[in-house]
């Protein structure tokens, strides 16, 4: 069976990338839903308004992320009749994790995504995706899925009460509509355990000899990982459920764990990553952390704690940059589309556009997208520049105007609340 794939004209902002060359899981989101639909048994195929098929197929758009299993299983759901059948997923963590600002229809208890199986149908000639898809819509007969509430519970830490509990699902069976940065993120979460158990599912033979199982599920996978060729590991570095590409090195006491690094990642001295999604050639300064961040290919990367974030390609990101991703009075809003929309998430930090310079003290609201080749320099007043050449002990100094000066020269009326009087 054919599968079409049409084109739906979705840009990614900040990026301003067609959808097809989304960031999820170390690849392009054109070239992970083209090897799921091949290991699916379909053939992939280019969808053409002049020409939609007229024999049984499948029907899709280039923004929908859909795996191989949910494919299959699909496909093994659909009655053995004509008619328009569509994919409905049943609610759960798997479809709510990455469900806000996606274009689905929610129907009883369920999200019906735009995944279509025609057989026995006259398709309209010359309907561009949008009127195609209302056609199918108005035809499709839901066919309901259960991924299951397998799920890894996270604690969102952010200030005050109450402490909110996300449910990070640990399943295969996933579908979304991805059209905003937003979603790259919530599913670049989820890559690292669907890939690993991806892996050992296909080579259960290992699987067994490496935990004693045939089978490798979810919880059990995490304990192994994937190594590429050449990759130079530190005798102290840690790796946990993870997927290193060819020829990654990692420093001394780096740590890597539920994360996927491209070919060529060089990871500093005590660098921490931990659910991340780190594209090819990025290299990282000594010291930095890193929690449930999304990385394009070739930038350099330090930070103290970047969390839940996206950078695009060749982002240089300093050290003394914050990526604000914890909200307080309630959660955080995005702008799409110029129109700033709910997110439902308490915890959710920024995104950076291809080719940005985000230089010292730079400070970053959550939710916020920062343009193309953004150039964030540190203002002169903000680096200590000049020292005296000796101090008089026990006599306080204070930061002005880019040096350090005695106390009672600059403000001399103020009574600075470390120094008793």
């Amino acid at each position: 069976m054919k599968a079409h794939r049409f084109q739906t004209g979705t840009v990614i902002e900040p990026f301003g990338d067609d959808v097809s060359d989304a960031f999820i899981g170390g690849r392009d989101l054109g070239i992970f839903v083209s090897e799921a639909l091949l290991a699916a048994g379909l053939e992939p195929e280019l969808g053409r308004a002049e020409s939609p098929p007229q024999e049984e197929a499948l029907l899709l758009p280039d923004r929908l992320f859909v795996t191989s299993r949910t494919l299959s299983a699909f496909l093994d759901a659909c009655p053995d009749e004509d008619g328009v059948f569509q994919l409905a997923l049943e609610r759960g963590p798997a479809v709510d994790y990455a469900l806000p600002l996606q274009e689905v229809q929610e129907q009883d208890g369920a999200v019906a995504h735009d995944l279509f199986r025609t057989r026995g149908v006259a398709l309209p000639r010359g309907l561009a995706w949008p009127a195609l898809q209302r056609f199918l819509r108005e035809r499709a007969r839901p066919v309901r899925l259960r991924p299951g509430d397998e799920h890894e519970p996270l604690i969102q830490t952010r200030p005050g009460p109450p402490r909110e509990v996300l449910p990070l699902p640990r399943t295969d069976l996933l579908a979304v509509d991805v059209r905003h940065w937003v979603h790259i993120l919530w599913l670049n979460h989820l890559m690292p355990a669907l890939m690993l158990a991806a892996h050992w599912r296909q080579r259960p033979l290992q699987a067994r000899a490496r935990v004693g199982l045939a089978r490798c599920p979810y919880e059990r996978a995490r304990r192994l990982n994937v190594i590429g060729k050449n990759c130079d590991i530190h005798p102290t570095a840690y790796v946990e459920g993870s997927i290193l590409g060819e020829g990654v090195r990692l420093a001394a006491f780096s740590s890597v764990r539920d994360s996927i690094l491209g070919d060529g990642v060089e990871v500093g001295d005590h660098t921490k990553f931990l659910r991340c999604v780190v594209g090819e050639r990025c290299h990282t300064l000594n010291d930095s952390t890193f929690i449930a961040c999304s990385f394009y290919p070739d930038s350099t990367l330090a930070n103290l704690l970047a969390r839940n974030s996206v950078l695009g390609r060749k982002v240089f990101l300093t050290s003394g940059v914050m990526l604000w991703d914890e909200a307080i009075e309630s959660p955080v809003t995005v702008s799409d589309r110029g129109v700033e929309v709910e997110t439902g998430r308490w915890m959710l930090g920024c995104c950076a556009g291809h080719g940005s310079l985000l230089g010292t003290r730079a400070i970053f609201l959550p939710g916020r997208a920062v343009p193309n080749r953004t150039m964030i320099v540190m203002r002169p007043e903000e680096g200590v520049f000049k020292l005296p050449a000796r101090v008089e002990p026990g006599a306080p100094y204070v930061y002005f105007a880019g040096r350090l000066a005695p106390l009672e020269q600059v403000l001399p009326d103020w009574q600075p609340a470390e120094i008793e009087p």
